[in-house]
């Protein structure tokens, strides 16, 4: 018989952190660019988040930029992504990649310096440097990953 387990609350932003990682340029090639972003429980308390928070970018002023997470090839509407416990002081991570140059004919570039992480009615948010590039009269595509622990 399995132990019991009881039931972990969800993370309110009060209990998250907001980071961003370059992973020294592992995303950085041609025409692309990407992060991971790190989530970290500082409460003492163990939660958890989504698998796939909500992320959106926004521009110097706050505004949010024309952007969409593109979603997976073949998989409509997606797998199945579990929600991801943190225990205190533990991390999570996803990663998110872009085209960062201007490849597309007609095509538009964003410039975004800040992103947002939404779960459930609670948001967390820190500041980057991105320019990401699409087809034009269309959103500017990103791609990310589920999150994971670790990071």
């Amino acid at each position: 018989m399995p132990a019991f387990t009881p039931a972990v609350p969800p993370c309110t932003a009060e209990m998250i952190t907001l980071s961003t990682d370059t992973a020294d340029g592992d995303f950085d090639g041609m025409s692309h660019a990407g992060i991971y972003l790190v989530l970290t429980n500082k409460s003492g308390k163990a939660c958890t988040l989504p698998g796939q928070p909500t992320v959106a970018l926004k521009d110097a002023r706050g505004l949010a930029l024309p952007t969409a997470r593109k979603g997976p090839v073949g998989m409509h509407p997606g797998p199945v992504v579990v929600p991801v416990r943190l225990e205190p002081g533990a991390s999570a991570r996803a990663s998110l990649r872009w085209v960062s140059g201007d490849v597309y004919d007609n095509g538009r570039c964003v410039d975004a310096s800040k992103v947002e992480l939404r779960f459930g009615a609670q948001v967390v948010t820190t500041g980057f440097s991105a320019h990401l590039c699409g087809e034009s009269g269309k959103p500017v595509e990103f791609e990310q990953s589920p999150l994971t622990r670790g990071g």
